[in-house]
């Protein structure tokens, strides 16, 4: 008797769609691929269910009849399929589209795993001698505890401050898993983190480890994936996408700077990776370790639930103290092109010493923008309606929403000739104001501009590590997770727009990049100083952090976050749908939310226009769907969903973000 299967299919539909399958195929295996005929083409789906056979009364059309089985066996194990599933029904994403998004592209193409040339992977030759870590008191104890349930599920969060050693533990209990002939998944939030984190773990751990993100070949996916599920890899250490990798064994998973916004992915599929990660090593029984020096709230409230244990490392690991901040007043010590007179003074004497100084400014580019001083005209971009940045050595205007650039106009206002002038500070602005008042000095820029390859960023490491630089300037991609043992010296130009953002969270990030930021100073031979500049010297968030520090700052915020119900003591939902007449959305989201208006478990914000209010000539509006209730959020979520593929117009576009990070 012919088979009927269910198949999940790479397309954006909420729907798996069934085949009949001949007996003279062969023997079907959930998770194994198909091809199918689907309209008039021919494409691969995933088996996710089979039956026997039918009623005739439950399908009332004719099945198509499968092509071809591509695999005999279940490529996608049974654990993948079980993870995929899941986050598929929470985040309210295809299912198919999460399969498929788990999987390199040729097994996605449907190419045979027989027909895909694995390539010898390249492993660093170590000595058995391996390096041993000397942990501290402090280390020593939360290694001893974690591993005492080293074989069943928990949680453990690593609250250490800036330079406590955390990855040391984190390698100690690699290598205890690993001795076991277990597998062991390292996340970290930014590709730019994998080479120093491999690094450092080669070279205590005499194992096959091997990283895994976007910046590697297709050819190197393919050749990772299928050696993690053959277990002839020990270790991978990777970005968010690592977590839908297959393992023979997984045995640990360790989430590095839990805290970063980077680990939810913001587009199409919107997941997190570190809630994903939790729910994986839920079902494969395994203990998940998650560390930073500035916990989420989440993850604070979660550990106030005692869902997770908490472990402090209060002390730095090379017995260094912590830097002392010093908060700059800008209203009295007015700037020169964003450099008070405190902090160049304090450059000078650090090049003095010959010592590395490093300069934080949230933005790249060379302003915020460009203005007119005669005629008022500022550089906003057409499509988006967001500001133009001014990258000055292009000589462009460079929207970073939606990437449309153009070339400085000499007269681009109504004047005769227009009086342009920057706004705002951004990296270019500031490396040439300090080349100009340190002309001797060594100065490297650091942001997405000019680190384009993982080649340059490994350079520039190299550079400071090496003492070939003496002050470095850039963004977040400067701070993140890095260690420069010569800086001494941290500048924050200006903390001001994080200290307004209109996100909720926004004081919660704001205080987790200064403390972040301070962390990159004196970290190995003596104490640091941060200068942080602003001209809100008296605002609570700035004396609660630097009198009590990061855990006090974060009570009293969840406490306010209580007090308002927000998260995470409330759980959202946040809606955008786009189109390009500005009333067709909103007059939608009206009609949507006038279907709940009566519901008393939930509430609903808005429909109000998205902070991004055009994106590529298209209006935004969005509606915020929240619960102190999870199982009742995800149930309205997706009775919106539902109504939204039965009821919008054709022209519209639409979003759903679960749990989202940002909300403005």
């Amino acid at each position: 008797m012919d088979q009927v299967i269910s198949v999940a299919i790479n397309y954006p539909l909420y729907q798996t769609f069934k085949y009949l399958v001949p007996n003279s195929l062969g023997k079907v295996s959930i998770g194994g691929r198909v091809l199918v005929p689907f309209g008039k083409k021919t494409i691969v789906g995933i088996v996710i269910k089979k039956e026997k056979y039918v009623s005739k009364d439950k399908i009332d059309y004719k099945l198509k009849s499968a092509i071809n089985l591509i695999d005999d066996y279940g490529l996608v194990s049974t654990e993948i399929m079980k993870i995929c599933t899941w986050a598929s029904d929470y985040y309210e994403y295809p299912i198919g589209q999460v399969l498929f998004g788990a999987l390199p592209s040729q097994i996605k193409q449907g190419i045979a795993l027989s027909n895909i040339k694995i390539f010898k992977s390249e492993y660093k030759e170590l000595s058995k001698n391996e390096l041993k870590i000397n942990l501290n008191h402090e280390q020593k104890m939360v290694f001893r505890d974690i591993s005492k349930n080293i074989d069943t599920f928990s949680t453990s969060l690593i609250h250490g401050v800036t330079g406590s050693g955390k990855t040391e533990v984190y390698i100690n209990l690699a290598k205890e898993v690993t001795s076991k002939n277990k597998q062991v998944l390292i996340i970290v939030p930014e590709i730019n983190l994998t080479p120093q984190t491999i690094t450092r773990f080669e070279m205590y751990i005499d194992k096959r480890i091997q990283s895994y993100h976007s910046g590697h070949t297709t050819k190197d996916k393919v050749t990772t994936w299928i050696n993690a599920r053959d277990g002839k890899l020990d270790i991978i250490i990777g970005t968010r996408s690592s977590i839908f990798l297959p393992f023979k064994s997984l045995g640990l998973i360790i989430i590095d700077e839990e805290h970063d916004a980077s680990l939810k992915q913001q587009e199409k599929f919107k997941y997190h990776a570190r809630d994903l990660s939790i729910m994986r090593a839920k079902n494969l029984n395994i203990p998940i370790v998650i560390g930073s020096a500035t916990p989420s709230f989440e993850s604070l409230h979660n550990v106030s639930l005692e869902k997770f244990k908490k472990y402090n490392l209060t002390k730095r690991y090379h017995k260094v103290d912590l830097p002392k901040i010093t908060l700059v007043d800008l209203n009295k010590d007015l700037p020169e092109h964003g450099i008070s007179k405190y902090l160049k003074d304090a450059i000078i004497k650090n090049l003095d010493n010959n010592k590395q100084s490093l300069l934080y400014i949230g933005r790249r580019g060379y302003s915020h923008a460009l203005t007119c001083l005669e005629c008022g005209w500022i550089s906003r971009c057409k499509i988006c309606e967001s500001f133009m940045t001014y990258h000055k050595n292009q000589k462009i205007l460079k929207c970073h929403h939606c990437g449309n650039y153009q070339s400085v106009s000499i007269n681009p206002g109504t004047c005769d000739k227009c009086n342009l002038v920057p706004v705002g500070f951004g990296t270019q602005r500031i490396e040439d104001k300090i080349k100009e008042l340190f002309p001797r000095a060594r100065v490297l820029r650091i942001d997405s501009d000019a680190i384009s390859s993982l080649k340059k960023l490994e350079d520039f490491i190299d550079k400071a590590k090496n003492n070939q630089v003496d002050i470095l300037v850039g963004t977040q991609m400067i701070v993140k997770g890095h260690d420069f043992p010569s800086v001494t010296l941290v500048g924050i130009i200006n903390i001001d727009s994080g200290l307004y953002n209109l996100d909720f969270r926004g004081l919660e990030k704001t205080a987790q990049l200064i403390t972040q930021v301070a962390g990159r100073s004196g970290r190995k031979n003596e104490k640091g100083q941060v200068i942080i500049q602003t001209r809100r010297p008296e605002h609570p968030l700035l004396n609660t952090l630097l009198t009590d520090g990061y855990e006090k700052f974060a009570l009293e915020n969840l406490n306010e976050r209580k007090k308002a119900n927000l998260p995470p003591y409330s759980h959202l939902s946040l809606l955008k749908m786009s189109s390009i007449k500005k009333s067709t959305t909103f007059k939608f989201l009206e009609e949507l939310k006038g279907c709940y208006s009566e519901q008393k478990s939930i509430f609903l914000l808005g429909p109000a226009e998205a902070p991004l209010s055009k994106k590529n000539n298209m209006f935004v509006h969005q509606l915020i769907i929240g619960s102190k209730n999870r199982t009742m959020l995800r149930k309205i979520t997706k009775e919106i969903r539902q109504y939204i593929i039965q009821k919008k117009p054709y022209n519209m576009k639409w979003s759903i973000d679960v749990d989202p990070v940002d909300l403005y």
